[in-house]
């Protein structure tokens, strides 16, 4: 609720990717997500690293995930998945492609999820390696709280500044 709320005070939209297991316990907010103009797409289940599972058990959770969310998604909306930790095989690439799944990767990594990143260190992450077109990772859970309740205000601020525009993917 706090991204939602930081996102609206700014006029920004954004992508999320939601964990299913989280969608399920909190299908309020992600209601809300899409109430409030913003995309969403699939990260599996259980956010599963795609190199440390067979393949058909990274296929099923990533369609477990799908079904969750499915019920809050139009029939036009894309169908958008990112990858946990950007790991993907070329099986599950295909198999997820072949499901009508575009994947969508990013450039700009704010390192918000390392206990040993700094705000600040987030904040120059993205500050100084976004260009226009880039797609930006940030994180809204336990780990990554302190540093995105930090860095999150900081970096809209500075990349209005610099004239950047946001936008749904």
């Amino acid at each position: 609720a706090w991204v939602l709320d930081e996102l609206k005070r700014e006029n920004v939209r954004a992508t999320f990717f939601l964990v299913g297991e989280n969608a399920a316990k909190h299908p309020e907010l992600v209601a809300r997500i899409l109430a409030d103009g913003h995309r969403i797409g699939n990260h599996t289940y259980n956010h599963l690293n795609g190199f440390k599972v067979p393949v058909a058990q990274y296929i099923a959770n990533a369609e477990k995930c799908h079904q969750t969310i499915l019920p809050f998604l139009s029939n036009n909306d894309p169908l958008l998945f990112r990858p946990p930790y950007g790991r993907l095989t070329p099986r599950e690439t295909i198999k997820l492609k072949n499901r009508g799944f575009k994947i969508i990767l990013w450039d700009v990594l704010s390192k918000d999820y390392d206990a040993k990143t700094s705000p600040a260190q987030c904040v120059d992450n993205v500050l100084q390696n976004v260009i226009p077109g880039s797609i930006v990772v940030m994180h809204d859970n336990v780990k990554a709280d302190r540093n995105l309740k930090a860095a999150l205000p900081e970096i809209l601020s500075g990349l209005k500044k610099e004239g950047f525009e946001f936008s749904v993917l």
